[in-house]
């Protein structure tokens, strides 16, 4: 049975400037104790988000639960409501409403990344849309603990986006760096977990003409990525620092039909399963595909109705 939250239930949290965070809940309890029939599927978690609704007026942002910098104004707008985050698991399908009375994000904005780090914390990146130097916010990455933790990232270019958030198995946060219309050059970046500065990774060269999207790190240490060419045909790489181009590996398919709409997550399970989250153009829900890395061939495992997903850890 999913865990809801009535509107009413919902008004008061955000009133109160309380964070709902049940991460032990979703990621201990309900992941532990309701495993699923295909073991590569326990731990997925997914995010969405969902706009909060409140008239109240005598909210009061929490600065102390965030680090942003000081020249930044945090209030937010009477006529913009804020962005709460939902996490929900996939094999039990409960869910978690994360609410703060200084909002995790806005209208405006996009969750561009997700992902778990090696002690379990879970981490988003929110991306403004805007170009506009005047009109942008600040991209930030966002640590889902308690209480909640933001950092404002520095090193990005006026029209860059920062998304595809790995923590990877040796506890660094590494990601990928375009434009914001998610077109190249592409960067790998390893991203500093105090203080949110960004540096490049200088090892991986990749092609001027396909997007480059998603991280995924297995056990074993191996490190793939897609790449999306213009019609949406994507292909499985891994990443090899002793190579300096990506190693393409297959073009990923569904039936026999070539995959045309790029990926919204790529993780790799517990067991080494390599999984695609995703739907073909023009088609929805999003489902978890296994991916079998030789062939590329995809198989439809559950449909999951969030925007992104990650493998909870620790």
């Amino acid at each position: 049975m999913n865990s809801k939250l009535s509107r009413r239930q919902f008004g008061q949290l955000a009133i109160a400037g309380t964070v709902v965070s049940g991460l032990s809940y979703l990621t201990n309890k309900a992941l532990a104790q309701t495993p699923s029939l295909n073991p590569s599927l326990n731990n997925i978690i997914g995010i969405s988000s969902s706009s909060i609704i409140t008239t109240d007026k005598t909210v009061i942002p929490e600065v102390n639960t965030t680090e942003l910098d000081s020249t930044t104004p945090n209030n937010v707008s009477t006529n913009i409501k804020p962005v709460g985050l939902v996490l929900q698991s996939l094999t039990t399908g409960n869910s978690q409403v994360l609410v703060n009375s200084t909002p995790l994000a806005e209208p405006n904005e996009i969750l561009s990344g997700f992902t778990s780090l090696s002690d379990g914390t879970l981490v988003v990146a929110i991306t403004p849309v805007t170009t506009s130097r005047r009109l942008a916010t600040p991209t930030r990455i966002t640590f889902l603990g308690t209480p909640i933790k933001t950092l404002i990232v520095s090193g990005l270019k006026q029209n860059q986006q920062l998304g595809s958030l790995l923590g990877t198995n040796d506890g660094r946060l590494i990601g990928l760096v375009g434009k914001k219309n998610g077109t190249p050059p592409i960067l790998l970046v390893d991203i500093n977990l105090q203080t949110g500065e960004i540096s490049s990774i200088n090892k991986v060269k990749f092609p001027n003409d396909e997007r480059v999207s998603n991280l995924a790190e297995c056990p074993d240490g191996k490190l793939y990525t897609s790449l999306v060419g213009f019609d949406g045909d994507t292909t499985l790489v891994q990443l090899d620092s002793n190579q300096k181009k990506p190693i393409r590996l297959a073009q990923l398919k569904v039936d026999g039909k070539e995959w045309n709409n790029g990926l919204q997550s790529l993780v790799c399970s517990a067991t080494g399963q390599l999984l695609a989250f995703g739907a073909m153009r023009y088609e929805t829900p999003n489902a978890v595909y296994s991916v079998d890395k030789n062939s590329g061939n995809m198989t439809r495992l559950q449909d999951f109705d969030v925007a992104q997903i990650t493998v909870a850890r620790g």
